[in-house]
């Protein structure tokens, strides 16, 4: 079994609420809502926690005034969460199903920072980083780094877990990757379409083919793995200048939230496997679909089991 250690700057907690037609400008009753323990790492956790129980610990900042009900909620998922303390609330995101239409609209809502010693903090964070990378063989860094974290601290995390033989996979876009890649190089980027043309300085939207050539060339200078994920387009990848290409099937999603999620656990997975990208390209995009016929953010278990929880 490949240990994981799963880091995110961004977690959440995650009300998704059904409408059977949500409309501006007018009250709208829910027909039923549920409470998840959410964020990028957080939901990449979860499936990874599904694929292999046991496989995965998510290192995370949970801000003291309401890390309970986070902690509550995790432990419901059987998530293995390695908490660092931080001062303040975690900030709650609200998505707005519509079932019968398969829209969602996502309502993120940040909690106001307080003042504390955040480059003191991180030291913390990154011992306790460090000690899980000990016993693990790759990491996962995933979601955006509020403005109060030091700016190269996804660089420092990236670098620790390299240092100690670990492969990563970031899924991390804009300045933050661009300061990583300087110090040291992901062996697995994973970005949408419009962030790798944002990080790397090309023009969004790329014809296919320019894509294609770009991501090549990208990923050939970088010496790595590139995936750029395009919604219900084909995904298109690049590892060390070779190109693949892997088809989305259309689904009547009821929750896109958590799809590129659950795509970076399915992915990682199955690559620290048999490093066969074709592969895990399929077991990715299989994770993600799944996803999208749940309700609950980064989950690929049956539909039904999903209801369990929706009040």
């Amino acid at each position: 079994m490949s240990r994981i250690v799963s880091v995110g700057l961004s977690p959440t907690l995650q009300k998704t609420i059904a409408f059977k037609d949500l409309r501006l400008d007018s009250v709208n009753r829910s027909t039923g809502y549920r409470i998840d323990a959410s964020g990028k790492a957080v939901n990449a956790s979860r499936v990874l926690g599904q694929l292999e129980g046991g496989c995965v610990t998510n290192v995370c900042p949970l801000g003291v005034d309401n890390a309970e009900l986070f902690l509550e909620l995790a432990a419901g998922d059987g998530l293995e969460i390695d908490r660092v303390d931080v001062p303040g609330r975690i900030r709650y995101c609200y998505t707005l199903v519509e079932p019968g239409t398969g829209r969602a609209t996502e309502l993120v809502v940040s909690e106001p920072s307080a003042n504390a010693d955040y480059q003191a903090i991180a030291s913390v964070l990154l011992e306790r980083i460090a000690r899980r990378l000990e016993s693990a063989s790759a990491l996962l860094f995933a979601g955006s780094r509020p403005s109060f974290w030091p700016e190269d601290l996804c660089a420092r995390v990236c670098a620790l877990a390299k240092e100690r033989g670990c492969a990563v996979m970031a899924d991390f876009h804009g300045k933050d990757l661009a300061l990583t890649i300087e110090r040291t190089v992901p062996d697995i980027i994973k970005i949408n379409e419009e962030e790798f043309c944002g990080t790397f300085g090309y023009t969004f939207p790329l014809p296919e083919a320019d894509l294609a050539s770009c991501l090549a060339r990208k990923s050939a200078e970088l010496g790595c793995v590139i995936i750029v994920t395009r919604g219900a387009k084909d995904t298109y990848a690049a590892s060390n200048g070779a190109g693949f290409r892997h088809t989305v099937e259309a689904v009547s999603a009821l929750n896109a939230i958590g799809c590129g999620d659950s795509f970076s656990a399915g992915f990682l997975y199955s690559w620290l496997a048999d490093r066969d990208i074709a592969n895990a390209l399929a077991k990715g995009t299989w994770c993600a679909r799944r996803n999208a016929l749940n309700l609950r953010p980064g989950s690929i278990l049956d539909a039904d089991a999903e209801g369990e929880r929706f009040w």
